[in-house]
């Protein structure tokens, strides 16, 4: 393999490690009532943690209802 070859390969392959999704830089909360308010879940540091802890909240709440799949 050439050099160049090599860097691009190390490089590509760091750059998609560095997109993944799994990793979380903050523990996530107990999805609770108290937890499950505005003001805590602004003070969630983490954005896809927080998006990921608020949509959690709202599916548990049941006032939530994914809209029907419609047939175009």
């Amino acid at each position: 393999m050439k050099p160049n070859n090599l860097f691009l390969l190390v490089v590509l392959s760091a750059l998609a490690s560095a997109c993944s999704k799994d990793i979380s830089t903050q523990d996530m909360p107990e999805v609770n009532d108290e937890n499950c308010k505005p003001e805590t879940i602004k003070k969630i540091n983490d954005k896809g943690t927080q998006q990921e802890f608020a949509s959690k909240c709202l599916h548990r709440s049941g006032g939530f209802q994914p809209s029907k799949k419609r047939e175009w």
